[in-house]
């Protein structure tokens, strides 16, 4: 029988556990609440988008990315890719151009280094070549069809929200690293957003933005020293009075070619950007990573391995819940459920001594706040 100290932190551990467990299962009934809407926005007329993409190098098939964009766009909309001069992609980009040419399509070379955010710096050197006044802003390895930015620019002109963001999810998850770089948008972020009160962030994967706002703020320049650009975004938004909805659409993302390496630098800097940007709310963070407390009330309290389990029962019905809801299959997903939350609760630790990130092929130096400086 285990001594008073080892029952008293297994009790503890499996409270944890029981707590996150219950929690997921919560966002994932509230998830299906949020989604159940998507689709009913009628059919409106909309104003033009400028359709931005600050492109970074490496991403698979990005003459294919390209294309559907082109293919989801109205005429009168405006495609603005913004990519390092001289790169592969600006090649790219001027073959887009002319396989698309009833498109509006501006490319703007980007000089490195313009901000030590290396978004917004592409994003300060594209500003001035946006032609409308509605902005929409998709990652490089964003896949969005005409349905989706339809209903996308339809549901935001019908909210009357100030800005509007959107949840993700993976596809293309083929091998193991690249699995576990996906799997905590499902496992926690996914979970984290339903659990929120009111939306004062944006995520940087889609967000739809109005051009006086961002001038109202300082412009892009005011987020150039930002770790995490999105949430700062958002915050500055709210503080200005804008409001910003949560989309009830999902976005899909194809997942980057992926090694451990990789995982582990991406993992890491997505650990620092949490830290940075809510240190409160990052310490409670680990209360979803509900597996570890669980298999540490078993280790500590052998004969309650049978609560235990239940929790990860619990655990395993919620993922699965929010990965059909969000049709979102991960391989394998029970086991990554069990592996997951232990890499992440690893980046948690190493986040709060870590003075430095790995973004864009090299080390960038960060402050406390998220504040990237010049520097190694």
């Amino acid at each position: 029988m285990p001594g008073p100290l080892p029952t008293i932190f297994a009790a503890t551990s499996l409270s944890l556990a029981a707590c996150g467990a219950v929690l997921h299962g919560i966002a994932a009934l509230r998830l299906r609440t949020h989604l159940r809407g998507a689709g009913e926005t009628e059919s409106t007329a909309t104003p033009p988008l400028t359709l931005w993409r600050a492109l970074k190098p490496g991403v698979p098939d990005l003459e294919g990315k390209l294309d559907a964009l082109a293919l989801a766009a109205r005429a009168d909309d405006q495609i603005l890719l913004g990519a390092d001069t001289g790169s592969a992609e600006m090649g790219v980009c001027d073959s887009f151009r002319d396989r698309h040419r009833d498109r509006q399509i501006d490319i703007v070379p980007c000089d490195p280094d313009r901000a030590e955010n290396p978004k917004i710096s592409k994003f300060i050197q594209m500003a001035p070549f946006a032609r409308h006044s509605n902005w929409v802003l998709t990652d490089s390895e964003a896949m969005p069809d005409a349905q989706f930015i339809e209903a996308f620019r339809r549901e935001w002109s019908a909210s009357g929200a100030d800005a509007q963001t959107c949840g993700y999810r993976f596809a293309g998850l083929r091998k193991a690293p690249q699995i576990l770089d996906a799997s905590p948008a499902l496992l926690t972020l996914w979970p984290g957003l339903m659990l929120a009160g009111r939306i004062n962030f944006t995520l940087g994967a889609c967000m739809a933005v109005k051009a006086a706002d961002i001038r109202a703020i300082g412009g892009w320049e005011r987020l150039g020293c930002e770790l995490a650009e999105d949430h700062r975004l958002g915050v500055l938004l709210s503080a200005a009075g804008r409001t910003i909805r949560l989309s009830q659409h999902v976005l899909t993302l194809d997942s980057d070619p992926c090694g451990w390496r990789d995982l582990f630098r991406h993992q890491h800097r997505v650990a620092m950007t949490y830290r940075a940007t809510a240190p409160v709310g990052a310490l409670g963070l680990p209360i979803l990573h509900t597996v570890g407390f669980a298999a540490l009330a078993a280790a500590l309290h052998p004969a309650w391995w049978p609560p235990a389990l239940m929790v990860l029962f619990v655990r395993v019905l919620a993922a699965v819940s929010t990965s059909r809801s969000l049709k979102f299959p991960v391989p394998f997903l029970p086991l990554v459920i069990m592996a997951s939350p232990f890499l992440e609760s690893a980046m948690w630790v190493v986040a709060w001594f870590s003075r430095r990130v790995w973004w864009s092929g090299r080390w960038r130096a960060v402050g406390w706040r998220g504040r990237l400086r010049h520097g190694p």
